[in-house]
């Protein structure tokens, strides 16, 4: 999409942080709700019948399904769904890309992006353990946020308001393969002292980064990807107001965007969407497929296919 359009949007929307809070399998009720308020009242046995029939086996939406018995169910029974051990996370917004392309982008010009943070105890925790942000730690040439200092991971999205479309071109983490390492690091490095070691130039001690390492990556390591798709979903259909959603399928979206050495995990484009009950389409995104400037770039792959949710 055009510099401009983004701009706009991202004047558009709200400048304030926005809290996100998820836990595991969350993103179940979200979507079996998208569905019910779309079709209305459905019995199991039609739930069961349909592309979603995956979620019913979440156990917040066993517990609704227990309440309700034999009634239908509606978008209401799962509003109170039983929530534990929820993560907090902040989302913020950015701009990725140029006009020329090769930054990883379907067709040439700009993406939002959606950014997921840590949120403020854990951002500060760190600070107070080496002195510095997470951020700087992470790949700078990487979309992290300009307003946190501790960016988990981000979502880019390409838009076609004409068309209510939004295609999901990136899912991406860089933190928790950060905290490994420089967990392993703060184990083994032989610089600094019995104590403390030096990771980019600083002196930090070794038993707080271990400690704190080891909680994040324990708290985020199996449920990043899963937050920032709910997340990112829900900023689609709230903020944005779309409901036609493509998400890059993982030889499709590496072909379009031009990546051929340093492919990005397998399972962020085929096992992720597949999760959220996306169905696999061979219909490109409207503005993918009138682009003149990247059709022929279509047309060389054989068999393309995308993921496409329409609740």
């Amino acid at each position: 999409m055009e510099a401009a359009l983004v701009d706009e949007v991202l004047a558009c929307l709200p400048t304030n942080r926005t809290l996100f809070r998820y836990c595991k399998d969350q993103y179940a009720t979200y979507l079996l709700q998208r569905v019910l308020n779309k079709k209305g009242p459905l019995s199991v046995q039609q739930l069961k019948q349909s592309s979603y029939r995956q979620l019913l086996e979440k156990p917040f939406v066993r517990d609704a399904l227990q309440i309700t018995g034999k009634q239908k169910l509606e978008a209401w029974h799962l509003e109170n769904a039983v929530v534990s051990e929820l993560n907090h996370y902040v989302l913020t917004l950015g701009k990725w890309g140029n006009r020329t392309g090769g930054l990883q982008t379907s067709r040439p010009g700009c993406n939002l992006v959606l950014q997921l943070n840590l949120p403020e105890s854990l951002d500060a925790e760190f600070k107070r353990i080496t002195g510095g942000v997470i951020n700087e730690f992470t790949t700078r040439n990487h979309p992290q946020s300009n307003t946190r200092t501790a960016t988990l991971a981000w979502a880019r999205l390409d838009i076609g308001f004409e068309s209510d479309e939004v295609l999901i071109e990136e899912v991406q983490s860089d933190l928790i393969r950060v905290l490994e390492r420089i967990k392993t690091r703060a184990l083994t490095s032989k610089t600094g002292n019995a104590t403390h070691f030096i990771c980019n130039g600083t002196t930090i001690n070794r038993q707080r980064m271990v400690a704190y390492c080891t909680k994040v990556i324990a708290m985020q390591k199996k449920i990043w990807a899963e937050a920032m798709l709910a997340a990112c979903l829900w900023f689609i259909h709230a903020e944005l107001g779309i409901s036609n959603v493509f998400y890059n399928r993982f030889e499709t979206g590496n072909h379009m965007k031009e990546i051929n050495w340093g492919l990005p995990p397998r399972s962020l484009y085929t096992d992720l969407p597949e999760k959220f009950c996306f169905n696999l389409t061979q219909e490109a995104p409207t503005f993918i497929r009138e682009n003149k400037k990247v059709r022929k770039r279509l047309n060389k792959i054989h068999n393309p296919q995308w993921y496409l949710m329409t609740i």
